[in-house]
């Protein structure tokens, strides 16, 4: 198993986020996980890291690829977050 780093995103403060992620070989298998870290707030002098992810639809395309689409909700209620979305890739 390969852990691959798909990027990152600043979310608002209670904001949230849906990615679609393609180019996947039709035999593999993809979990994505994420590493949150506090963004900033006006006015929090301790931001908080605090994000769900929800993996959600799985999609292969005519030419045998498959994409997968995620979603990712900031649960901090006055600050921004950093997540970073790694993917961990596995072949039958």
């Amino acid at each position: 198993m390969s852990a691959v780093d798909i990027g990152w995103a600043t979310i608002a403060a209670n904001g949230s986020l849906s990615w679609f992620n393609h180019g996947w070989d039709s035999n593999q298998s993809v979990v994505y996980s994420i590493i949150v870290f506090p963004g900033q707030g006006e006015g929090v002098p301790n931001p908080l890291g605090h994000a769900t992810l929800t993996q959600g639809e799985s999609f292969e395309h005519v030419d045998g690829t498959k994409a997968y689409k995620f979603y990712i909700q900031n649960n901090a209620p006055f600050n921004s977050c950093d997540v970073h979305v790694i993917a961990q890739v596995d072949s039958l």
